[in-house]
């Protein structure tokens, strides 16, 4: 290579490597492209915007790295290259598009490079579109708070630099009226020249907002409620450069509060028949109607209880009247019933001695039953015995006969022996004194038998006496226990009577006991009733009373509103109870696609 073209070359390497330098050295956001869309050059200001954004963009583009963009195709961005690179190709001019990816927004100017008519690359210039999305956001939200607000600026010491036409219109000025005048023309002499005013600029001065609702002079001196705020305006220093208050009317709003709070203050004093009459602004006109209905049915209420009250008064009087009458019968059957318990006490005690009684009669009754029918199978016994003592007799009387037979017989051999012992003379003479003894012996056998058929004759008779008697004994025996056996199924009767009483007699006491409690319960409850009763009139008439300070403007008999009849007082009867947004349109096409 010459001389001069070596020089030539090197001049246009050094003027690259300057609008190198330069382009790092701009703040703006520079990428360049050849004709067939490869990415060849980045300043630094890109890289850096595009690295922030990186994790942002891989949410779209998994692959997306911000080192490997330099040699890498454009149509890496677009979802349809072909139709990015048909409008690439038929571009003539710089093109402006914005571009979002997710939560990111970017501005791109993309023009041609030409070498003559030749389109030999592009140049891309990004751009954060969010400060300037922002800016058209806030410059809109300004513009909608212009339209509903009335809104004032003024210098950090309160001079009036301009105003829009709502708050001109609240406070009855033009423009002109105000401009380079200060905000103590909007208040009171009074509230000019206090401490709280100036503390109210030295506040605003260092940069706090004020919030509140404000009392501001009109023009002709209206009075006007304004509910605002103070807001210090920044420089980029940090320094106050003005102060912008937004504020809205609610002067006719603080009127109607004020109304309600001196009716309020009114139905407080008593005065029932407040009314609110003025007219509030409609958005809270209810609550004017909604206060006049509470004082109206407020009225009525005291009204009904200023009557209800003096029933109450007469029908306590009667109740007082019928409690004292109440308690005092309750006392007397009090008395009576702790009367009536003594002597089913006393009563159940004797039931219970002669339930003893019976019962230990009912045992001895038993035991003579046993005894009787004892003695009966004792008799019938005897009655056996007499009639073998009577057999027995009978059996001995045949054997004294065959002895008195035999005596005789006996006798009558003496006799033959003693007239043979005669015959034979002297040889039969001591066979004749035997003879003769044998005829005594037989005679006083016969006697002796004769003397016992007669005693077993009287034992015989006495024996069928006897046996008579024994029978007749037997029978009273039967019916001796036969009586005795009535008796104690009548005894046993009676103890189980006496003992069924004593327990209904013990149950009834229970109950009279139990009465008795309840009885005294309910006496003291009588006197706590007739206290309560005596307390409750009391504080009826306190009532009755403080009914009186209300103003119902109900007028006595006479004339205007006609008290409402008091209900009648039921009589007190005594008796007996047995108790029981809509979505924003959607913007119009982009022609560069987004990511």
């Amino acid at each position: 290579m010459n001389g001069p073209a070596m020089a030539f070359d090197l001049l246009k390497k050094s003027e690259a490597a300057q609008k190198e330098l330069a382009l790092e050295a701009l703040r703006a956001n520079v990428m360049l492209a050849d004709a067939k869309l490869r990415i060849l050059y980045m300043n630094g200001s890109l890289r850096d915007l595009l690295k922030e954004a990186e994790a942002d963009l891989k949410r779209e583009l998994p692959q997306f790295s911000v080192d490997k963009l330099i040699g890498s195709n454009i149509d890496i961005f677009h979802k349809n290259p072909s139709h990015q690179r048909q409008l690439l190709a038929s571009l003539q001019k710089p093109h402006s598009a914005t571009i979002r990816v997710g939560q990111r927004v970017f501005d791109l100017l993309v023009a041609p490079l030409r070498s003559g008519s030749t389109v030999v690359g592009f140049v891309v210039e990004w751009a954060d579109a969010k400060e300037r999305l922002q800016n058209i956001d806030f410059a809109a939200q300004i513009a909608a708070i212009g339209r509903s607000q009335a809104i004032i600026e003024f210098t950090p010491e309160g001079q009036i630099l301009s105003a829009n036409p709502n708050f001109l219109k609240t406070m009855g000025y033009e423009l002109s009226e105000i401009v380079g005048k200060h905000h103590s023309m909007f208040v009171d002499e009074a509230a000019r020249s206090s401490r709280d005013y100036a503390d109210f600029w030295d506040r605003l001065r260092s940069g706090q907002h004020q919030v509140s609702e404000y009392r501001r002079i009109a023009k002709g001196g209206r009075e006007v409620w304004a509910q605002g705020s103070y807001n210090p305006i920044l420089d980029a220093k940090g320094k106050v450069v003005k102060v912008v208050k937004f504020m809205t009317d609610v002067t006719p709003r603080v009127h109607a509060v004020a109304e309600v709070g001196n009716s309020l203050s009114d139905i407080a004093d008593g005065r029932l028949d407040r009314r609110i009459t003025i007219a509030f602004p409609p958005e809270i006109d209810s609550i004017r109607t909604n206060f006049n209905r509470a004082a109206e049915s407020l009225q009525e209420v005291v009204e009904r209880v200023q009557d209800t009250s003096k029933t109450i008064q007469t029908g306590l009087a009667e109740i007082n009247v019928a409690s004292s009458d109440l308690s005092q019968r309750t006392e007397q059957q009090a008395a009576s019933l702790e009367e009536t318990v003594a002597a089913l006490s006393e009563l159940m005690r004797a039931v219970n001695v002669t339930a003893t009684d019976a019962g230990r009669a009912q045992e001895t009754a038993g035991t003579a039953q046993k005894n009787a029918e004892r003695g009966g199978a004792i008799v019938s016994e005897a009655v056996a015995a007499m009639g073998q003592i009577e057999h027995s007799s009978t059996e001995i009387g045949k054997i004294i006969g065959v002895i008195d037979e035999i005596a005789f017989q006996t006798n009558l051999l003496a006799l033959n022996a003693g007239v043979e012992a005669a015959r034979a003379g002297e040889a039969g003479r001591g066979f004749a004194v035997v003879a003769q003894e044998v005829r005594a012996l037989a005679q006083r056998s016969a006697e002796a038998a004769k003397e016992i058929k007669n005693l077993i004759s009287a034992s015989s008779a006495q024996v069928a006496n006897g046996v008579e008697l024994v029978t007749a004994s037997g029978r009273s025996l039967d019916e001796i226990v036969a009586c005795v056996g009535d008796m104690a199924r009548v005894v046993t009767e009676i103890a189980r009577s006496a003992r069924e009483q004593a327990t209904s007699l013990r149950e009834v006491s229970t109950a009279a006991d139990q009465m008795d409690k309840v009885t005294q319960q309910n006496a003291a409850m009588v006197e706590e009733t007739t206290a309560a009763a005596r307390t409750l009139q009391a504080e009826t008439d306190q009532l009755a009373q403080l009914m009186q300070r209300f103003q119902t403007g109900r007028v006595a008999a006479g004339g205007g509103r006609a008290a409402r009849p008091a209900a009648r007082a039921a009589p007190v009867t005594q008796m007996r109870t047995t108790g029981r947004g809509g979505a924003a349109p959607r913007a119009a096409a982009e022609t560069w696609d987004e990511f």
